[in-house]
């Protein structure tokens, strides 16, 4: 599971520069724009450092011209094919320049910073694009497009994904607002706070999320605050085992969904990989939410 990082305060984005003379290249701009460079000089050989770009890499349709991904990228089924170059925390510039990369991917993290630095003194083309919120999202899906050289693809797959939660949006619209609380981690108790990517699929799903005000991303709280937030459904998305989630809150009673056996493991459904992956499938874990949240939409199945 991916864990809170603190992002990097600038993106940059660095291309190679030749030792043309000053002249040539101020005429080369003047009769060009980045939208008229071939789409061959766009990203022919990418490096994607992080699991939810390789995704994007893919749903825009460029999954062929990737040369390395991070150790964690796992989907689709080709992405398991592609040459590794380190973690996504800790990614090898050795590794990154073996693959000769002219195009290199990556999202803030606190382990790759200095890798993403080294490899932009190399002249290496790096972008990086941020991965916390839907915003995010769709500004990523473009700037990844454009990189590629592919914008109406990036346009038609963000179109895409709004309208897949758009959908879930309308299967809860009608019902009543459910507090939810998002477990991360049991030992010690984080849960996710406002203004992340799984507070946002939260609000989508038809749930409010009881930490959104906690006053950090991912905050550490107490069983305390849990019984005076009164959760009717705690989503346990966390890396431990189901039983411990509801050891953790058994002793709750006052808890609503303690009460009503509503602690509901988001792996049960398939979804705890969407859920942390700002990329194409966070409408599937929008939807793994409305479902745990609002069981009575989803008649024929197991809450």
């Amino acid at each position: 599971m991916r864990r809170p990082f603190r992002p990097l305060t600038r993106v940059r984005r660095h291309e190679r520069r030749s030792a043309v003379p000053l002249l040539l290249l101020v005429a080369f701009f003047a009769c060009a724009s980045p939208s008229t460079v071939p789409p061959a000089h766009h990203g022919e050989r990418i490096v994607a450092l992080a699991p939810s770009i390789t995704e994007i890499v893919y749903a825009l349709g460029a999954g062929s011209r990737l040369v390395g991904v991070c150790a964690q990228c796992d989907y689709p089924e080709a992405a398991r094919a592609v040459a590794r170059v380190g973690g996504y925390l800790a990614p090898s510039v050795e590794a990154v320049l073996g693959t000769e990369p002219d195009l290199v991917l990556a999202v803030p993290s606190p382990g790759n910073r200095e890798t993403v630095r080294a490899l932009e003194r190399t002249g290496r083309r790096v972008l990086v694009v941020q991965d916390r919120t839907l915003g995010d999202l769709w500004d990523a899906i473009r700037a990844i497009a454009d990189a590629l050289g592919e914008p109406a693809a990036g346009e038609a797959l963000a179109t895409s994904i709004r309208a897949r939660l758009d959908e879930v949006r309308g299967r809860v619209r009608a019902l009543p607002t459910r507090r939810v609380l998002l477990v991360v981690g049991h030992s010690p108790l984080i849960v996710a706070g406002g203004g992340t990517l799984q507070d946002e699929l939260l609000s989508v799903a038809g749930g409010a999320n009881v930490a959104a005000d906690v006053g950090a991303a991912w905050p550490q709280i107490s069983l305390e605050l849990v019984v005076a937030r009164a959760p009717e459904v705690i989503v346990d998305a966390a890396m431990g085992t189901e039983q411990g989630g509801r050891d953790l809150f058994a002793a709750l009673h006052t808890v609503p969904a303690v009460r009503e056996g509503r602690i509901i493991p988001v792996r049960e459904r398939g979804a705890l990989d969407e859920l942390f992956r700002a990329g194409p499938r966070v409408s599937d874990a929008a939807a793994a939410l409305a479902e745990a949240i609002h069981p009575e939409a989803f008649p024929g199945t197991t809450s």
